[in-house]
């Protein structure tokens, strides 16, 4: 089964502006560092940094960005 990846429509935007692929995205939330606050996670691989909630198999991203 695979996991699906939903951006909000401000994280599409911020992608979109900062040159940010979906698959970079993806590959941040598989293989980055976690850190949890609330029910957000925020997750940073290489310079890029994605904050995202997870409900069963979805990522809801909320915005991503270059650190």
């Amino acid at each position: 089964m695979v996991c699906k990846f939903k951006p909000t429509n401000h994280a599409k935007i911020r992608m979109i502006e900062r040159g940010i692929s979906r698959d970079e995205a993806t590959e941040a939330i598989m293989k980055g560092a976690k850190k949890k606050k609330g029910n957000k996670i925020f997750v940073l691989l290489r310079k890029i940094e994605v904050v995202y909630y997870q409900k069963p198999c979805n990522y809801r991203i909320i915005t991503i960005y270059w650190r």
